[in-house]
């Protein structure tokens, strides 16, 4: 299975770790997945689980909203059980930017929210590298 992760597109058409991939063509798409090389070149991040209704209908990990230590990027990674879920999620994250709200603030929002209903979202924790965080949440 893999994992899914949002980025946004600089002005550059280099591939960057801020570079959106959504196919908009769908309502249904998913994000693409970072490739290794993405994923390596992000060192420490901070991170909350989020959990909620997975794709099967039981209850458990979605994945996890990460930001960068210089807190100027940052992105959701999906749990493979949580494709469809955790890609609203992703939407939610790509619409919050395209608003002008930064990294940082969606962050914030996500963990300073009093969840009331379909998410819970766990206390921050960090990982040495986002690549590990990739790791981690794909076997929630």
């Amino acid at each position: 299975m893999r994992s899914f992760a949002l980025r946004r597109r600089g002005r550059s058409r280099s591939m960057t770790a801020d570079t959106v991939r959504i196919d908009l063509t769908s309502a249904f798409a998913l994000a693409e997945t970072p490739s290794a090389p993405e994923l390596e070149t992000e060192g420490r991040v901070r991170y909350i689980v989020v959990s909620g209704r997975q794709d099967d209908g039981l209850w458990g990990p979605m994945g996890a909203l990460w930001l960068s230590q210089d807190e100027q990027r940052g992105g959701f990674l999906v749990n493979p059980w949580a494709l469809w879920g955790g890609s609203e999620i992703v939407r939610g994250y790509r619409g919050a930017l395209e608003r002008h709200w930064s990294a940082e603030q969606i962050y914030t929002y996500w963990q300073r929210e009093v969840w009331v209903g379909p998410y819970t979202v766990d206390e921050e924790r960090e990982a040495e590298t986002l690549l590990l965080l990739s790791e981690l949440v794909n076997v929630l």
